[in-house]
């Protein structure tokens, strides 16, 4: 999930519009291994029938790697067809990127009736409660939303004041969101001297570099099988192998502007301290200028891409996937994949298997291939995403220990690693609108704001109604996942998963020890569809999907 990180900084990278972006493509060298084989990619397809390919995880990753499957299938004369069955054992499509109407006594069931438009105005909008926001550069998502018809969404919140807080004081304060005007750009100057445009460099220089990596010249050379390979190829080695503190330090970054505020940006976009994250997750967390989201929902992208694909679609619990057993193959014939889920029902076997979703948390048992061996473990951050229904305007100046007239911000940020004896009891508050009164009025007198809130813990109703006043708060919804992988520096080339860990099998979420944004989901997708069809047919693509002219998407 992403909550939009609209620090200062965000003001001076004003050039770079975009998160960082990991496009498709193996640059043409390698690092020294460490002994430990993946599979290789098999011999060439030779049936007559299309190869079955059963895709794990309804997420941004699995419903786009259904629909790149589909999208080359279609090419005229080329003979890339694919037979493709998605299992999902959520009730949704979306994994991570899943929203909520916490005003409703359901707050997770759509209130329009079935077959609605879910366009329509006359319907109050969900709000994200997990991936919040993509950007211009991330062009795989805005060539879907184009592409797909969908309706986009500013994303931001109510108008008023910003602040990033401590535990004890207010170490920033701007009127509105951190922005443009150049009053915020003299008092970041004026506070952090050249450490911003120092960060915005660092930002801009990684972004521009990977923007190049749609391109046709990238991406025509094949498809990457390795991330060591890939990060150093693309000058990310040096900062994923530092805690961001140190990595910033050695560029020139200053001390007082890491912890102060890019500390914040990480800890609202990755729910980590900048001591505690590499730098190429810190980078990310700088660069999210220019947000938007779908209106209904970002996970209306991945449901489009699920029902433009043609794959099939297993939902649900009896969906889930128990065990994935490889039947070996010969030395004219490939290997196979048999997957049986928890249920009996709907299981099969395959040509190839696709996981888009963390190993370890699926609890899958991968029998007869080194696959477990080779994936390493990823430990995931605890978050509790918490909506707030209140009728109070701001937060209550008393709780942050302030005077009861003082003027009171309605977005603020945590930053944990300043020398402040007291720490922030949140990551994250952010106003995200007033309700109809046709809603509001469900609750009470007055008008009722939407607040969503990160924390790394349940937020007491005690802890509430201090922070809002008591008697001021309606309703609470909170949800409590594993949102992000936690971005430890990368020491090895081992602490990477293999992109295909046996062959016919290949792992999207490799990509996450890196980074992992809705974006890079879809292109890790792209980049394991790619390695499937040159594994299987020897065929490489000439340029990203999102770079494709091909009319209709």
């Amino acid at each position: 999930m992403r909550a939009l990180s609209t620090l200062v900084l965000l003001a001076l990278i004003a050039h770079t519009s975009a998160q960082l972006l990991w496009p498709v493509n193996q640059l043409p060298f390698r690092l020294a291994g460490n002994g430990t084989t993946a599979g290789g990619p098999g011999v060439h397809w030779k049936e007559k029938r299309a190869p079955r390919i059963a895709v794990i995880g309804a997420g941004a990753g699995g419903s786009s790697a259904a629909y790149f499957l589909s999208h080359f299938g279609k090419l005229k004369d080329l003979g890339l067809e694919t037979d493709v069955t998605i299992y999902e054992q959520a009730d949704h499509v979306g994994g991570r990127s899943t929203v909520v109407w916490p005003w409703n006594d359901d707050p997770l069931s759509d209130p329009r009736p079935l077959g609605a438009d879910k366009n329509d105005t006359l319907y109050e909008p969900p709000v994200e409660m997990g991936a919040s926001v993509f950007v211009a550069a991330n062009k795989n998502l805005v060539k879907a939303v184009s592409a797909f018809g969908l309706e986009l969404d500013a994303y931001g919140g109510e108008e008023g004041q910003t602040a990033a807080w401590d535990g004890e004081r207010w170490v920033y304060q701007e009127k509105g969101s951190f922005g443009w005007g150049w009053w915020s750009k003299i008092k970041a100057v004026w506070r952090y001297g050249r450490s911003p445009f120092t960060a915005r460099s660092l930002v801009k220089s990684t972004v521009d570099s990977f923007l190049r990596l749609y391109s046709p010249d990238f991406v025509s050379q094949g498809a990457f099988d390795s991330l060591a390979n890939f990060s150093a190829a693309t000058n990310l080695a040096a900062p994923a192998s530092h805690y961001a503190d140190e990595y910033l330090t050695h560029e020139g970054v200053g001390e007082l502007f890491t912890r102060e505020l890019i500390s914040a940006a990480s800890q609202v976009n990755y729910g980590t301290p900048i001591t505690r994250i590499h730098g190429v997750g810190a980078l990310v967390s700088l660069a999210a200028t220019g947000a938007t989201s779908v209106r209904g929902g970002n996970r209306r992208i991945f449901e489009e891409f699920i029902g433009r694909s043609g794959a099939r679609l297993r939902l649900g619990e009896t969906a889930r996937v128990q065990s994935v057993l490889k039947l070996d193959g010969t030395k004219d014939r490939r290997a196979q994949w048999l997957v049986k889920t928890v249920s009996g029902v709907g299981g099969g076997t395959y040509d190839a298997v696709v996981l888009a979703a963390p190993f370890h948390q699926t609890g899958i048992e991968l029998v007869n291939t080194p696959a477990p061996a080779l994936i390493p473990k990823q430990a995931y951050v605890r978050l509790f995403v918490t909506f707030v229904i209140t009728n109070a305007s701001t937060p209550q100046p008393s709780y942050f220990d302030l005077p009861p007239d003082t003027r009171m911000p309605n977005e603020i940020f945590g930053t944990f690693t300043t020398p402040s004896r007291h720490k922030p009891t949140f990551n994250s508050l952010n106003y995200l609108k007033a309700l109809p009164a046709s809603i509001g009025a469900r609750f009470g007198e007055g008008t009722f704001h939407v607040v969503k809130m990160f924390s790394s813990r349940s937020l007491e109703p005690e802890m509430l109604d201090t922070l809002y006043g008591a008697g001021n708060v309606a309703k609470v919804v909170e949800k409590v996942w594993f949102a992000y992988p936690q971005l430890a520096p990368v020491r090895s080339e081992d602490d990477f998963a293999p992109v295909r860990p046996d062959e016919g099998l290949y792992y999207v979420n490799a990509f996450e020890r890196l980074i992992s944004t809705m974006e890079t989901e879809t292109v890790s997708a792209f980049n394991v569809v790619s390695l499937l069809l040159n594994d299987f047919f020897g065929y490489t693509p000439p340029t990203s999907w999102a770079e494709w002219d091909d009319g209709d998407a």
